[in-house]
């Protein structure tokens, strides 16, 4: 029923008034503005959980190299919360894996001496360049790479001043103490080029259970400096794969090693021996030579690969475990499978044998 009568009257004439039409049509206006933007939210939360639907199924049908590192990493935790041996560390012990290399023919570097305690190493025995590696710890904790100089000793392209024998001790002490690294300490021989302190280049293989889909040239400027690292990714061939892995440290200018078949062939025989669907190794070209560095079988860091890329590696580490746990069927087993040449080390010229996997 329309209103009517004086107070109509006078409500009609304020809303006249220029300033009161102006606030009322300013009102309508944001009236229809907030009908406008409800409804392109609506849309937009409509889309968006369609494509988080797409998403979902998506990474139930697309095979994925980042989903199964991050599932490794959850489970390596479990174990370690259940107080069960990780098996992942029957190939990261840096002694054991090297026996497994030499016990498949392949060159470990010269190790000049093995000390339980860091504190115990024989300083003026070791030769004018070294590396020191702890049996566990990262690159930027674990090793150090060292020459010798009146008064003590330099870090290898590093710039931080002359070390004594008790400031390296103490760094170790630091690190076994917030459990960065632990014995026993390695010292052996430096691969990369001491005369123009350059580090050696890392050949990082990614292999499946036999096949390598890509590796990577890493290359670090300065020692303890790992993220400032530069990388060129390859596929198997030696054919540039672009900037798939951090991008924003891409480096074509990387030189390839000129012996990439035999660094190849060399991964591929060992991952075909490591019970993994997936392993990381890496080894080094120096002078021709092919040498083994270490395994991985959860690389940390950044898993920055393309959807395509990532959905690559994904079908490689499918179709791993599958030939794996066949094999397991077969009865061939998980454990680390050695090869048939000898397994001793030769550590100050005397022969060595690391203890077997429990």
């Amino acid at each position: 029923m329309a209103r009517s009568g004086p107070l109509e009257w006078v409500r009609r004439r304020l809303r006249a008034l220029p300033p009161i039409a102006r606030r009322d049509r300013q009102i309508a206006e944001l009236k229809a503005n907030n009908l406008r933007d409800f409804k392109q939210l609506s849309a937009a939360r409509a889309k968006n959980a369609a494509l988080k639907a797409r998403a979902r199924e998506r990474s139930v049908k697309v095979p994925s190299f980042r989903r199964n590192v991050y599932a490794e990493r959850r489970m390596a935790a479990l174990m370690r919360d259940l107080n069960r041996t990780d098996r992942g560390t029957s190939v990261t012990n840096k002694l054991r894996s090297y026996s497994f290399a030499r016990s498949w023919g392949v060159d470990v570097p010269e190790i000049h001496g093995i000390w339980d305690r860091i504190e115990d190493i024989v300083w003026d025995d070791l030769p004018d360049t070294i590396v020191i590696k702890s049996r566990m710890g990262s690159y930027a904790r674990g090793v150090l790479p060292l020459k010798r100089v009146a008064g003590g000793w330099l870090v290898i392209t590093g710039d931080g001043g002359i070390l004594t024998p008790t400031d390296i001790v103490a760094r170790y002490r630091a690190r076994r103490d917030d459990g960065t690294a632990a014995g026993p300490y390695i010292v052996e021989e430096f691969l990369g080029d001491v005369e123009r302190d350059l580090m050696p280049i890392d050949v990082k293989f990614y292999a499946f259970y036999g096949e390598v889909a890509q590796l990577y040239l890493r290359s670090v400027a300065a020692h303890l400096e790992p993220n400032d690292g530069t990388y060129r990714v390859l596929d198997r061939d030696g054919q540039d794969l672009g900037p798939i892995y951090i991008a924003d440290h891409h480096d074509e200018t990387i030189p390839i090693p000129k012996n990439l078949p035999d660094l190849v062939r060399v991964a591929e025989l060992l991952s075909a021996a490591v019970p993994r669907a997936f392993i990381r190794i890496d080894l080094y070209e120096v002078d021709g030579r092919v040498v083994f560095g270490e395994l991985t079988p959860r690389p940390g860091g950044r898993l920055t690969f393309p959807a395509e890329a990532d959905a690559r590696l994904g079908r490689f580490w499918e179709d791993a475990q599958v030939r794996l746990l066949n094999d397991a069927i077969d009865g061939v087993g998980y454990a680390l499978r050695f090869g048939p040449e000898p397994r001793e080390l030769l550590v100050g010229g005397k022969p060595y044998l690391p203890p077997l996997p429990t």
